[in-house]
């Protein structure tokens, strides 16, 4: 019997049995579903995201399963007829004629019966064969990994001969990147100029401009650096920047460049230059390192003559200087103007005094604006007062009871913070008016009948440090000692000024400063100065302030050598047979000899030493060191030993994979080497064994060009006495500095 439960149960049961299969259906498809879609995935991964390919080369069918590569140019996608590139051997293949011929724009060919193919452009040949390995660019021959292809496309029924995209790419002078993930190359064209009727790819530095402390738009022609030379666009800089007479006559090559002081003739096809003073009419011959060149850029076809910038700017009068670190040209006018009376007699019954002479200059080592007034008698602190109206941004000069023989005369100066300088002859007296555009701040100083008055413009931001100058203290006495070694420096001023020092703060702008103290020694106050890191430091006269500029040593100084006593510490070098130290007459020579010529305040170059006392220093850290201070050369000194007692002599080395030219002087260190080498042989009197290379590490692994120096033998009993003798070191050091001081100018 069948009872309602059992029915019910049961009913329950197949409603089970039903769910049960329509779960397991449901599953076993989604199953079937995610393994259809993950074999899809597994394909498309293995594919490149491509579909398979059906291609022929090398006489054979075959489905390509790898990536398809697209190429762009300039970030602008280069059109290929519906192909792409393939990677084959690890190498990206792409058609000839549709990335290099159609979008580069380069000359080729191609000689179906050879297969030879040849692609000119920007001055470089390359030449390929289909089927080998072998390239040539130039003539110079080189190895591919993945010969050129004839390649048969069969979904578009095109024949594409593919070559190598990066040897190719690159041997042109083009930037290529390859994206693996977006199947991509990415061509970037060169810069690239004509001169000397020849195409070159440029690979140096763009220089930007700055003209009277305002930066320049150079983005028609920047400056280049050719043959180890700065050079400037002539019409751009001197004609539409400075706005001086400048020509040029394309047909002779001649060039003419003009101020009111000098002119300048030079030719596109000399190294000489003749400049003529214009006061007196008198030539002379400049040597330029570089010629003028005529530069056409390849893709504006914008030309200009590029002229040697350091050379002609300071011929004209100008201040010239190159920033380094960020490839910048700075010029700035010497001599805004300059009044000259030709009368000097004057009514003494009725003036006291008499301006015969006004003159406005920059001054580049205070960036100030000097104005100078020369009167026929001496003056002193009450002949003139000082006016500021700053309402009216003007600021005033008057001198009572004196005459002005220079009245009505005035100046536009609009480039810089003055507008106008104006020269007027009042019944008190003469009045100097300056106009102004900004606020500024001056200073004055005060020579016989000469008054200075210093204009600065916002120094406060310029400089690190900003700190009173005592009444009575000679800018001249104080000095500076780098500690650059402890990261510290120290202000030394005469007089005990400590008290004054508290009522008048010194202020610190500078975030490299991690903190100052102000102490009495003797008869001198010390303002002893801690850094974070190495700094450069060098003080500047703001007359009744010291200005501090605390900056990187590349930013602070023009020229900067790193000179590397060898040995030291535990390392002694070699020894002589009575015991002296290689390492000691090394430092004797060029720490405690040379500082006193490097350090000396007239010296134009800027030294660092790897060590200043008896340490081990490993080869890496005294390498290493020039690009810390942002070095132009290093110098290393040593000196030599050998079996016999007979070997003698100075002999310089330099490394030849690190002999490329100074951006900045165009020194090498083959030319720093013969330059030292015949600087210190006839000062010591000792045997020229000549330059020679050598890959010892401290010149091979240089930033700059460097140069390693044995100055003599310590095994010869000759070479002994001068390297050890005190007057025999003290030349030595000459030597060497002198060698260093001229190749940063010749």
């Amino acid at each position: 019997m069948i009872t309602d439960r059992q029915i019910t149960d049961n009913s329950v049961n197949k409603r089970y049995d039903s769910a049960y299969i329509f779960n397991n259906k449901t599953k076993y498809l989604i199953r079937g579903l995610f393994g259809i879609i993950l074999l899809f995935i597994i394909i498309l991964n293995c594919s490149g995201a491509e579909a398979a390919l059906k291609v022929r080369y090398n006489n054979k069918t075959r489905k390509y399963y790898g990536k398809q590569i697209t190429t762009y140019l300039d970030n602008k996608m280069c059109k290929a007829d519906g192909t792409k590139g393939l990677i084959l051997n690890k190498t990206v293949m792409v058609s000839y004629k549709d990335i290099f011929k159609k979008s580069c724009k380069a000359s080729t060919s191609y000689n179906s019966s050879s297969g030879k193919i040849t692609i000119k452009d920007n001055g470089v040949t390359v030449k390929l064969t289909v089927g080998s390995k072998n390239a040539y660019v130039n003539g110079k021959k080189s190895k591919l990994n993945q010969a050129p292809l004839k390649v048969k496309y069969y979904n578009k029924n095109k024949v594409k001969v593919l070559v190598p995209a990066k040897f190719v790419a690159k041997a042109l002078g083009y930037k290529y990147v390859y994206s693996s993930g977006k199947s991509k190359v990415s061509l970037t064209s060169p810069f690239v100029i004509s001169y000397n009727n020849k195409y070159n790819i440029y690979k140096s530095y763009f220089g930007g401009l700055v003209y009277d402390s305002a930066a320049i738009d150079t983005s028609l022609m920047p400056l280049l650096k050719i043959n180890s030379t700065v050079m400037l666009p002539a019409d751009l800089v001197f004609n539409k920047t400075m706005k001086i007479n400048y020509s040029y006559d394309s047909a002779s090559g001649n060039i003419i460049i003009a101020n009111d002081y000098y002119s300048i003739a030079m030719n596109t096809a000399s190294n000489i230059a003749y400049v003529t003073k214009l006061s007196d009419n008198t030539t002379t011959e400049l040597q330029l390192k570089t010629a003028p060149i005529h530069v056409t850029r390849k893709d504006t076809g914008y030309s200009d003559v590029m002229i040697p910038g350091s050379a002609i700017v300071n011929a004209l009068g100008y201040y010239y200087k190159w920033d380094t670190k960020n490839k910048v040209c700075n010029i700035h006018t010497k001599t805004y103007f300059e009044w000259n009376s030709t009368e000097t007699v004057y009514d003494t019954s009725l003036y006291s005094n008499a301006l015969f002479n006004a003159k406005t200059t920059y001054d580049m080592s205070n960036n100030s604006i000097v104005i100078s007034l020369s009167f026929i008698n001496e003056l002193n602190n009450e002949s003139f007062v000082i006016t500021e109206d700053k309402d009216n941004m003007m600021l005033y000069i008057d001198f009572a009871g004196q005459l002005n023989l220079l009245a009505g005369k005035t100046y536009d100066m609009s480039s810089t913070s003055i507008d106008v300088i104006s020269s007027e002859q009042s019944t008190t007296g003469i009045r100097i008016a300056l106009s102004l555009h900004e606020e500024i701040s001056y200073y004055t100083s005060l020579s016989g009948n000469q008054l200075n008055i210093y204009i600065t413009e916002g120094w406060s931001n310029d400089y690190g440090m900003r700190i009173a100058k005592p009444d009575g203290v000679d800018f001249a006495g104080i000095t500076l000692e780098d500690r650059y070694y402890e990261n510290k420096f120290i202000i030394k001023i005469p007089g005990n000024w400590k008290e004054f020092y508290k009522s008048n703060s010194i202020v610190n702008n500078s975030k490299n400063i991690s903190s100052f103290t102000v102490s009495e020694s003797g008869t001198d106050t010390l303002i002893t100065v801690i850094t974070k890191k190495l700094q450069g430091s060098k003080l500047v006269n703001m007359g009744n302030y010291i200005g501090v500029i605390v900056d990187e040593p590349h930013a602070v100084f023009d020229k900067i050598v790193v000179l590397d006593p060898g040995h030291g510490g535990k390392d002694s070098g070699a020894l002589s047979k009575s015991g002296i130290k290689e390492s000691d007459c090394n430092y004797n020579i060029l720490y405690t000899k040379a500082k006193e010529l490097f350090n000396a305040a007239d010296s134009p170059v800027k030294a660092y030493w790897t060590r200043v006392d008896d340490t081990f220093i490993t080869l890496d850290d005294r390498a290493k060191f020039a690009s810390k201070v942002g070095a132009d050369m290093f110098v290393s000194l040593h000196m030599n030993s050998a079996t016999s007692t007979a070997a003698k002599g100075t002999e310089v080395y330099y490394c030849k994979t690190n002999n490329s030219s100074s951006p900045s002087f165009g020194f090498t260190s083959n030319s720093l080497a013969i330059k030292l080498l015949y600087k210190i042989t006839p000062a010591l009197s000792t045997s020229v064994r000549g330059v020679k290379s050598a890959n010892y590490y401290v010149i091979k692994y240089n930033s700059v060009p460097a140069v390693l120096i044995e100055l003599g033998f310590m095994s010869n009993s000759t070479d002994l006495g001068i390297i050890t003798n005190e007057s025999k070191q003290q030349a030595a050091a000459k030597a060497i500095y002198d060698g260093i001081v001229e190749s940063f100018a010749s």
